[in-house]
């Protein structure tokens, strides 16, 4: 499932729908679910995995300890038998509902209480060269420029000591030479994540909102495009 929002962290969501009857081999069952599960995550590592589904006497809390259990409110009598994991912690909070026609299960509502990991976590900062062919030029000047003989006269046979400090001296030109900046780093984002991409997922933004259907697959097609060239 790929929804018009998704919290960057998640590339996409997988839902697993599951019915274990009263009458069934409860392990046996968990075992199926936990190697599909598996064979899931290895393919998309990066996806919001979902397990729904009326599981009667069996439970994933053995097979899959790593998947939380959001249903705490009975579902039929005063028992709990429609669950729902998440491989995400504090993801859903659950209320029931009345059943659905003349179904003997109630009904369940998921509430969404995620919080994206770019709230969670605070934005570091970075400082980088941005190296243009305007200041790939002003380096090899620098460079060109530079009366190498004064090095090797001054360290004479000891390669270590010219070694350090030329290199001394090619990262000051650079430091004058090259423009730098200071980029902010968010926690979610993927390191494919490119300032052309950034734009594309603007302009998504900008037609969900609008409901301009074909402008939005148009956005779609180009970055699934750039996603994949990264």
């Amino acid at each position: 499932m790929r929804p018009h929002y998704l919290p960057r962290e998640f590339t996409h969501v997988i839902v697993i729908a599951a019915y274990i009857p009263p009458s069934a081999n409860a392990e046996e069952a968990c075992n199926v679910i936990s190697s599909t599960v598996s064979r899931l995550q290895t393919q998309h590592p990066n996806a919001l995995l979902l397990i729904s589904g009326d599981f009667n006497h069996a439970s994933l809390s053995k097979t899959l300890p790593t998947f939380k259990q959001y249903v705490i409110c009975t579902t039929r009598d005063n028992k709990t038998l429609d669950l729902l994991y998440a491989n995400t912690k504090n993801a859903y909070s659950s209320s029931p509902l009345p059943p659905l026609g003349r179904s003997d299960h109630n009904l369940v509502h998921l509430q969404p209480v995620y919080q994206p990991l770019v709230y969670r976590q605070p934005v570091p900062t970075r400082t980088m060269k941005r190296w243009s062919e305007e200041s790939e030029e002003a380096q090899k000047d620098c460079l060109d420029t530079t009366a190498w003989d004064v090095f090797t006269d001054s360290h004479g046979e000891d390669i270590n000591s010219l070694t350090d400090c030329i290199t001394d001296y090619i990262n000051f030109c650079e430091e004058h030479v090259v423009p730098t900046r200071t980029v902010r780093c968010f926690p979610n984002n993927k390191p494919w994540i490119t300032p052309d991409i950034k734009a594309l997922l603007k302009d998504k933004k900008r037609s969900i909102r609008s409901g301009n259907r074909e402008e939005l697959k148009i956005v779609q097609r180009e970055l699934r495009f750039l996603v994949v060239k990264e």
